[in-house]
């Protein structure tokens, strides 16, 4: 077997990050972590809408319906070269009913 695509262009482990957070009445910035591949997941069980966007908008504008999957994202740079998942928000008027799941890869 061939060596895999981490191990092609990269010498570090693929490190991961799993994470849930449940809806929120207004645009909520996601925690701060670095990461070089983000992936986001509405729960198949949600009966309401999740919304994402980008924190420097202040606006949650791409809805994610129950089982949506956004694939893998390039995270965004910001100050100081560092790219993360702060960079994005959510938005989920369910409270905790419904949940919206992340990965990070770095």
């Amino acid at each position: 077997m061939g060596a895999t695509i981490l191990q092609q262009f990269s010498g570090n482990p693929i490190y991961n990050i799993f994470g849930v957070v449940t809806g929120t009445a207004s645009c909520t910035q996601f925690i701060s972590g670095t990461a070089n591949l983000l992936r986001f997941k509405a729960d198949p069980d949600n009966v309401g809408t999740f919304y994402l966007g980008s924190y420097g908008t202040g606006e949650c504008i791409w809805p994610m319906d129950a089982g949506d999957d956004t694939g893998w994202i390039a995270a965004p740079f910001g100050e100081g070269h560092t790219q993360g998942i702060q960079f994005f928000t959510y938005q989920n008027l369910s409270g905790t009913t419904d949940r919206l799941h992340y990965w990070i890869q770095r």
